[in-house]
């Protein structure tokens, strides 16, 4: 299908048949299914080539072809209209485009007007014929589809069809006069409700009319033989005695006797659930259905009051055929026992889904959608019964079919969100998980948060809950926007009067965090989890204490440590017992992180001293040699800094000659007056006291004699000596232009001036030289921890050409000693006697 014939009606037909025009007893007619236009609602279209209708003969009679009967069925089905005859929603022959109906197609002069069923052989046949009606399945097919593991629901259905096919014959009989004469399984189509429709009119006729032959119709009496199956025709058809039909017969007769054909047919298939056989209280009726005399063939009225009839299947079924002219009260408690209907399987899914789910979205939109109606008790009390019953449709079998979901149950939703009704928001909010499992990320935002965020703020405390509690399952589909927002709710909530609520929230709080931002996270949980681990409630701060653990995660061990310990810290004395007892686990699960990130830290660190150290010895140290190749040890990476400073110098100032002594005894030395006393020992490493430096200690003069010492020499906290007098004055240091003045503490002063050269500061010329210091305790700078002796008391200071230094680059050079005396009063005082 689907071509340019069918392009003025407002549906859309499938391009591929269900049923083809060829299979047996489709008498030309191809089946198709289609959706409508507008809301995509299913229908079913049926389309028949007329000239392929002329070419086709009929079976029975090869001289006859289909086109007429086919006319006259086209014709026949748009006049009818009862709830139990195939609907027809639109006509449409191409041939005559002004004659459809329910199309878009324009109207044109009135002499195209299609022949009527009086001059159906004028009509052209160029065209196509269609016929657009409700959904619907051919009879047998439906049979087919039947599970044969449900016999008892299948029978149940096969009364309420066979009850429709009744229905719709006592309409025809009683109200339209008219006989139906093709009453046989390619009649009938069953809706996906389950209702049984009545069609294929192709012989439709008036009985006992005037018509110069007598009985039915021309056209019956000329095509009812080769159209109707022989086995649903009655005797007086078969011996084609239409005359027995004009003057005695009544109307339904024909018609009662394919019925009970039909009966024993439907029952007979294999899914029908009665074993083939008919059901006892229809043996005897059928019976008296298939008399001879169509005289004596009973009215169909009466058959509806059978017992077959009379199971919970069908009188659901006809209740909801009804509901709508059903008095209110009665409707209502009809709503509330349909779910229990439902539950015990007395109404099949197809049922739920195509008949009680337009009625209930029929009733929302007609009064939920209206302020003025639901100000109404009773409309009020119908919608509470109706949403319940809807969701449950929707969870049971719509779930199945998503696309059936979005178009029954989402356009409800913000109907359903906007009622001002307490009990409809509850009933809603109790399915909220049902419609974040089918909605889209869009919907759920637009039409289910925003709305409902109203039921945060509402007066009703079990509103407000039961709105939290709904929430949790839309986290994962709200976007940003909406989350701040819902950020800012439940801070509000942290201070609701109810405290199951309160307990409630952060609860919440912990079970939403992980779909946080990381900034909603740092303004939220921690001051959230403070708060209510200071309520008086204590499931409130029993669940703050789990939430902390959910959470941890998301804390730094610094956080841990500073905010989050101290406020756990006050509850492992809780007055209540599950609350201290959480609480030591919360403590015992922190502890774990932070004991690891304690011991992360001191490896680190050991990991930054051993690179600092590594780096130093290979920049300035050879392998093994810890005073490197020019003979200075390296400052060290940390300590003291004057200890490095005395390393330094004890390092520099080792000579390349032993020296000799002329005396062995110790005098105090000073250095610009400040007398050279070790300091006693200390423990830890605490800075050690310097003394002046003399001139013998750089060995400055004369030969002196070295005392080695058990250690490794340089300037240290020991209670070494200096033991061997300076006769001469040498010259300073070469890399200093700076002077040394060296005395004698208790004698007379002498100063020898040594030129050093610019680059490096004299660091020892800021000590106080007034200051004694005892010596005893100082080791002299000497290679190899050898001890220097200082020159006895009264004895002046020979120069003497210094020794060659060792091989660390400094050259000693010959200087003329000046000798001066320094005033009392020249005092430098910088506070390194702190130390």
């Amino acid at each position: 299908m689907g071509n340019s014939s069918s392009a003025s009606l407002p549906y859309k037909i499938s391009p591929t048949p269900t049923t083809p025009a060829s299979s047996p007893q489709s008498h030309g007619w191809a089946i198709y299914s289609a959706t409508r236009k507008t809301d995509n609602g299913p229908v079913t279209a049926f389309q028949a080539s007329k000239a392929e209708l002329a070419r086709t003969p009929l079976r029975k009679n090869p001289s006859l072809n289909q086109l007429i009967p086919a006319l006259h069925h086209f014709h026949r089905i748009k006049r009818l209209i009862h709830p139990r005859i195939l609907r027809a929603h639109a006509t449409l022959d191409t041939d005559y485009p002004s004659s459809a109906t329910g199309s878009d197609a324009p109207s044109a002069s009135s002499s195209s007007a299609a022949p009527g069923l009086d001059a159906l052989h004028q009509s052209a046949t160029t065209g196509t014929l269609i016929i657009v009606t409700e959904e619907a399945t051919p009879l047998d097919d439906w049979l087919d589809s039947l599970d044969p593991t449900s016999p008892a629901a299948n029978s149940a259905a096969i009364s309420w069809g066979l009850y429709n096919i009744v229905e719709a014959l006592v309409f025809l009989h009683t109200q339209a006069k008219l006989a139906h004469g093709m009453i046989c399984p390619r009649a009938i189509f069953v809706t996906p409700g389950g209702d049984f429709k009545l069609g294929g009119f192709d012989l439709i006729t008036p009985i006992g009319i005037e018509d110069g032959g007598g009985g039915p119709t021309p056209h019956f009496r000329t095509y009812e033989a080769a159209t109707c199956p022989d086995e649903y025709r009655s005797p007086e058809r078969v011996g084609q005695r239409y005359d027995v039909l004009q003057q005695s017969a009544p109307i339904h007769s024909i018609d009662c006797y394919s019925l009970a054909v039909l009966i024993e047919y439907i029952y007979a298939h294999p899914n029908a659930g009665t074993n083939g056989k008919v059901p006892a209280p229809l043996q005897k009726a059928l019976l008296r259905m298939k008399n001879e005399s169509p005289k004596l063939r009973p009215r169909l009225g009466p058959l509806l009051k059978c017992p077959v009839f009379d199971n919970p299947y069908v009188m659901a079924q006809l209740f909801l055929d009804e509901v709508t002219a059903k008095p209110a009260e009665e409707k209502i408690m009809f709503l509330q026992s349909l779910p229990d209907i439902l539950n015990r399987g007395v109404l099949s899914e197809d049922v739920a889904v195509h008949k009680i789910l337009p009625l209930l979205i029929l009733s929302i939109n007609g009064v939920a959608g209206s302020e003025s109606a639901m100000a109404q008790d009773v409309n009020r009390r119908e919608i509470l019964a109706i949403v319940p019953l809807l969701f449950q449709i929707a969870e049971s079998f719509l779930t199945k079919k998503p696309e059936l979901f979005q178009r029954h149950i989402t356009p409800l939703v913000p109907i359903l969100f906007g009622v001002k009704d307490r009990g409809v928001r509850g009933a809603v909010l109790q399915k909220i998980s049902l419609l974040e499992s089918q909605l889209d990320n869009a919907s759920v935002n637009t039409h289910v948060f925003e709305p409902m965020c109203s039921g945060f703020s509402d007066s009703s405390a079990a509103l407000r809950e039961l709105t939290l509690k709904s929430t949790i399952v839309l986290v994962p589909k709200l976007h940003h926007a909406n989350l701040e927002k819902l950020v800012r709710y439940l801070v509000r909530l942290q201070s609701d009067q109810e405290a199951s609520i309160r307990t409630n929230t952060v609860i919440f709080i912990g079970k939403v965090a992980p779909n946080l931002s990381e900034i909603s996270r740092q303004k939220l949980i921690l001051p959230a989890f403070t708060r209510s681990m200071k309520d008086p409630f204590t499931p409130c701060r029993l669940s703050a204490l789990r939430a902390v653990i959910a959470c941890k995660e998301y804390f730094t061990q610094k956080e841990i440590s500073e905010k989050v310990l101290p406020c756990i810290v006050p509850h492992l004395l809780d007055h209540a017992s599950d609350v201290r007892n959480e609480a030591f686990k919360v403590v015992d699960a922190l502890l774990v992180g932070l004991r690891e990130e304690s011991q992360r830290i001191g490896k680190d660190e050991a990991e930054r001293i051993t690179a600092a150290s590594c780096g130093i010895n290979q920049t300035g140290n050879a392998a093994n040699n810890p005073l490197g190749s020019s003979g200075i040890a390296a400052a060290p990476a940390s300590g003291s800094y004057l200890s490095g400073i005395s390393s330094w110098m004890t390092s520099a100032s080792q000579p390349t000659e032993d020296m000799t002594a002329p005396s062995s005894n110790p005098l105090p030395t000073s250095y610009n007056g400040m007398s050279t006393k070790a300091p006693a020992a200390k423990p830890g490493p605490a800075a050690p006291k310097f003394s002046s430096l003399t001139l013998s200690d750089a060995h400055i003069g004369g030969a002196s004699k070295v005392h080695t010492s058990d250690d490794a020499g340089g300037w240290s906290d020991d209670d070494d000596i200096l033991s061997s007098p300076t006769k001469n004055a040498g010259s300073g240091w070469d890399d200093d232009d700076r002077n040394f003045e060296t005395s004698y503490s208790g004698g007379a002063q002498s100063t020898s001036k040594v030129n050093i050269d610019d680059d490096d500061d004299d660091f020892f010329a800021s000590f106080d030289a007034t200051k004694p210091r005892n010596v005893g305790g100082t080791r002299a700078a000497t290679s190899g921890g050898s001890r220097l002796s200082a020159p006895k008391k009264g004895l002046g200071l020979a120069s003497k050409g210094a020794p060659s230094m060792q091989s660390s680059g400094l050259k000693v050079k010959k200087q003329p000693v000046a000798v001066k005396k320094l005033p009392a009063t020249d005092l430098m005082d910088d506070g390194w006697d702190d130390f």
